[in-house]
């Protein structure tokens, strides 16, 4: 059993990182639209002053637009890169208005961090200094991937190495460098109070918090899960593919898919006292979230590798109600007959037959066949308290 999915070209669409490319390329467009504007041998005077970021004279505005502005080709590309490289998985994760409203809110905390700091730490001549460049707000980004893609692998030139691996030495680096630039001005030759390396902090720990609120590791953690459990039961290995989805439920239990996955994993390893189990569970979750669609799969899913397994009376009442909403009234039909006839001392039952009667009259058009179920009703369950709704269906039956 798969989580359902809907391949249409409008899905498709929302998958792109439309906004992570957008932002990238309103960077660029400003890049260039202020390129006319800078001054020859001082390449980095004019726009900064214009648009950047000033501790001294702090302004909203510019608290936003110095994250747009870049004072050399490198700098647009490094930062650019670094957003698409991490932007594009964020974005999927957030969703593209959440990402959009958090970029901001990077901008932000990232202006807010390095004009503290400066004013707080550094001489009085720094905070007149501008700033520019969408590092900060981009190292919010990567502060949300690194708890969300926590597992991520990246290939590099064949090497394999841990996404986390890779964040920790970049932000130790820039933690050392910003701690270290409170008391030099250069390192080996590096400029240090020329680079903000505490909007970088500053927009990094924004994105952690935002993303540790937002419950994103459990997500990770559970998609990664979910990507390796496919990965073994594609290579044969479905034991292995059943200790990761045990695992994915003793981090988040209420994975209806997680349980139905299990649930037929231990059917195709014939394994019946394991396996219902998790189909049952699965069931009841999938109904608790309002999911009938996927409840009733699972429940069909069952009962084909288990015919014999019982599903609870109430639930198969559910099941055939959720069909007849749904328009797929013969079959609500022929799951409420074969309900009454297996459990006639239920009270669904006798609802059961009342909903055939009221099917066959206003679905089926065949008042005989509905009058020849109420009447087998009152037969059936004379003293019903639904008594009365079986005679309406005789009157209409018969008029």
């Amino acid at each position: 059993m798969s989580e359902p999915k809907s391949p249409t070209f409008v899905q498709d669409i929302k998958q792109w990182p439309l906004l992570t490319l957008g932002i990238i390329g309103l960077n660029i467009v400003v890049y260039l639209a202020i390129f006319r504007d800078i001054t020859p041998g001082y390449p980095d005077i004019y726009p900064s002053r214009l648009y950047g970021l000033v501790p001294a004279n702090l302004r909203v505005g510019k608290m936003l637009t110095s994250n747009f502005v870049h004072v050399s080709v490198g700098h647009l590309i490094v930062n650019m890169t670094v957003l698409y490289l991490f932007g594009r998985g964020v974005e999927r994760a957030m969703g593209k208005l959440e990402f959009g409203l958090f970029y901001i809110g990077a901008c932000f905390a990232s202006s807010i961090t390095h004009a503290a700091m400066v004013l707080a730490a550094l001489p009085v001549y720094y905070a007149d200094q501008p700033v520019v460049g969408a590092s900060g707000a981009v190292a919010g980004v990567v502060g949300v991937y690194a708890v969300r893609y926590h597992r991520k692998v990246f290939n590099l030139f064949g090497a394999y190495i841990p996404a986390l691996l890779v964040i920790a030495a970049w932000l130790i680096t820039q933690l050392l460098l910003a701690i270290v630039g409170l008391y030099r001005d250069n390192l080996w030759g590096i400029g240090l109070k020329q680079v903000s390396y505490w909007s970088h902090l500053g927009g990094f720990g924004f994105g952690l918090l935002v993303a540790l609120a937002g419950n994103m590791a459990l997500k990770g953690e559970r998609e990664h899960l979910i990507e390796e459990a496919t990965r073994l039961y594609d290579n044969g290995s479905v034991l292995e593919a059943t200790q990761r989805y045990e695992s994915l439920i003793k981090c988040d239990p209420d994975n209806a898919f997680a349980h139905a996955e299990l649930g037929r994993f231990w059917a195709i390893l014939e394994e019946e006292d394991q396996s219902l189990p998790y189909y049952q569970m699965a069931i009841e979750l999938y109904l608790s979230q309002g999911r009938e669609a996927q409840a009733l799969a699972c429940s069909d899913e069952m009962r084909r590798f288990w015919p014999k397994a019982v599903v609870a009376t109430p639930t198969r009442f559910r099941f055939a109600s959720y069909l007849e909403e749904s328009g797929y009234t013969k079959r609500a039909v022929r799951a409420l007959r074969k309900l009454a006839e297996d459990e006639p001392d239920s009270i669904e039952a006798e609802m059961a037959l009342l909903k055939i009667g009221q099917l066959q009259l206003s679905y089926h058009h065949d008042p005989a066949a509905a009058l020849e179920t109420a009447e087998g009703f009152l037969e059936k369950y004379p003293e019903s308290e639904w008594r009365q709704f079986a005679e309406e269906v005789i009157d209409r039956a018969k008029s």
